[in-house]
């Protein structure tokens, strides 16, 4: 019977680097994250003989490519592998004794600009998708070498009345463009991908964990800033009497817990948006859940995973954040929160 196993395999700069760490490797992550924050990897060399300091010391702003590789793990004969993207190097640290190399790299386009350098610009009655559109073309107009695209993957794509990007940087301002408006968005292998959270929480479940298939597990609820049965914004246009005014509250909701906000909206669809993404924003801290498992190369973040065996954490999950770690041995972890029901 051969014996399960976990490998990686290591591009830098576009050589194959894997036999030349093989002495030294200690341990390698791969964080993968839904949305918020880029992916990250994380690196643990060993540097007795000090070339990892000296002529071998990588350099910020290397590229790096890792793929992860099981052989025999969830049955003999399964082989399987993930790449998990394109990474630059940013924080290469050194600790001694023994003395050690963690090298840390994050996924962002290869080029400079989207992620440091800020912009001003107005747009008027212009879809996200349009803007995520003219931020990329204006990238490509500049150098059309490079490699950038926009995955644009919902159904959801509300027309924006008015935005501004003041002294922001791109990325910065797509997100926050992307999260009033109820969508997520993340950077993966030069693309920028835009989803709905809530179109993925309604997905079937793609695998279940009782109790006895954990590691370990941490599980937390919590009623301050969250847990509210309503949204309610109001907000009265500078130099008018015109005000709007909308108060949501799904049919699964009957307390009389109302978040208040005043948001900038300039017609009443826009607050009534602005409402439904702020309750699911706040309530999705309602109950959460940390999870280890044994490595699971299926697992990927907007998943749903059904819970069974937890008590009044019982239900269905998405996945946030997925993060394979190889040390030794090979394991995942998951970071969630319970799906919403009915908004």
């Amino acid at each position: 019977m051969n014996s399960r196993r976990a490998s990686i395999i290591l591009m830098y700069e576009g050589k194959n680097i894997t036999d030349d760490i093989a002495a030294d490797l200690q341990s390698f992550t791969f964080n993968d994250n839904a949305s918020g924050s880029s992916d990250d990897i994380a690196i643990e060399l060993k540097d007795d003989k000090g070339k990892w300091i000296s002529d071998w010391a990588p350099a910020k702003g290397d590229i790096i490519e890792p793929f992860i590789f099981t052989e025999n793990w969830n049955y003999e004969g399964e082989n399987q592998s993930l790449y998990c993207g394109t990474f630059v190097i940013d924080e290469p640290s050194y600790s001694g004794r023994p003395r050690m190399l963690s090298l840390g790299a994050v996924s962002v386009p290869s080029f400079a600009g989207f992620m440091d350098a800020t912009h001003n610009h107005t747009w008027q009655n212009a879809t996200v998708k349009s803007i995520a559109d003219t931020i990329i073309q204006a990238y490509l107009k500049i150098d059309n070498t490079i490699d950038f695209g926009l995955d644009f993957a919902t159904k959801t794509n509300p027309v924006i009345p008015f935005a501004q990007q003041s002294e922001q940087t791109d990325a910065a301002f797509l997100f926050d463009l992307c999260q009033k408006n109820g969508l997520a968005m993340k950077l993966y292998n030069q693309e920028i991908n835009i989803f709905s959270e809530k179109e993925y929480e309604a997905y079937d479940p793609a695998t279940f964990f009782t109790e006895s298939d954990l590691i370990s597990w941490s599980a937390k609820t919590s009623f301050t800033d969250t847990g509210f049965d309503g949204c309610k914004l109001v907000y009265t246009l500078p130099n008018s009497k015109t005000t709007f005014s909308y108060t949501f509250q799904p049919p699964s909701k009957t307390g009389n817990k109302i978040y208040q906000m005043n948001e900038t909206v300039y017609n009443l669809a826009e607050a009534e948006r602005y409402a439904q993404c702020k309750l699911r924003e706040l309530n999705k801290k309602e109950y959460s859940l940390s999870l280890e498992v044994p490595g699971n190369l299926d697992l990927f973040p907007t998943n749903v995973v059904s819970i069974e065996d937890l008590g009044v954490f019982n239900g269905n999950y998405y996945v946030d954040k997925v993060s394979h770690k190889i040390s030794g041995g090979f394991t995942t972890s998951l970071e969630l929160h319970k799906c919403l029901v009915g908004y």
